[in-house]
């Protein structure tokens, strides 16, 4: 999976990138220079890079958002960022990874994926009651993934009211997931979980893996 690196000002406005990144938006390096994110972001995901930056602590967990870049010839390219702000002077530094193109399923399709997860367990809890749906793992991982490809911010008890579980289970799986390297919390799991790049991989591999379809005979 190919990373790269950018760094910004807190508004947005690109200071350095690394080769990656320049190949990623199809620009040069004296192009982007002071170039603001809004003019390389796709429309549509203006809004959710906006209140990601705006959400933004110093040495807090970095926010992980799933975004569009627009090409100069007006094609369009999905990364997902892991964006952490430092102090001293006030930067922004993004990593960003992405899939390679044509072989796997781009993260509109996965988070696609993840609402029609959440839907089948509301209509399992319809049918067969609460103590036959799905279990709390997979509620607490939905949760979190939807959270993190929409641009948001979430914890604890966000992620309790969501998948419908008691604080203690919920924070009870979140301490073994972190054990495990799949999310980090930073010192406060009540305020910002995420995933951590492994986790997000596992996460995305599960997701993409209900649309295979088996070759016929």
């Amino acid at each position: 999976m190919p990373t790269a690196h950018c760094v910004s000002t807190l508004d947005g406005f690109i200071l350095e990138a690394d080769s990656a990144f320049l190949e990623l938006i199809g620009r040069q390096h004296h192009e982007i220079a002071g170039l603001s994110y809004k003019e390389i972001t796709h429309p549509d995901d203006l809004d959710r890079s906006g209140a990601m930056l705006a959400s933004l602590i110093k040495r807090a967990a970095p926010v992980r958002l799933q975004k569009r870049y627009i090409r100069p010839d007006g094609s369009a390219v999905t990364a997902n960022l892991y964006v952490t702000r430092f102090a001293d002077p006030d930067r922004l530094v993004s990593t960003l990874f992405w899939n390679e193109v044509g072989r796997d399923l781009p993260p509109a399709r996965l988070w696609e994926m993840a609402l029609r997860v959440r839907r089948l367990r509301q209509v399992r809890r319809e049918e067969f009651g609460v103590h036959e749906a799905i279990s709390p793992l997979g509620d607490i991982l939905n949760s979190v993934y939807l959270a993190e490809a929409e641009g948001r911010v979430v914890g604890l008890a966000e992620i309790a009211r969501e998948s419908e579980l008691s604080p203690a289970i919920v924070s009870r799986w979140l301490k073994h997931l972190g054990d495990q390297g799949i999310f980090e919390t930073g010192p406060n799991r009540d305020a910002n979980v995420q995933f951590t790049h492994l986790g997000m991989s596992k996460m995305e591999r599960m997701l993409a893996s209900a649309f295979d379809v088996p070759e016929s005979d």
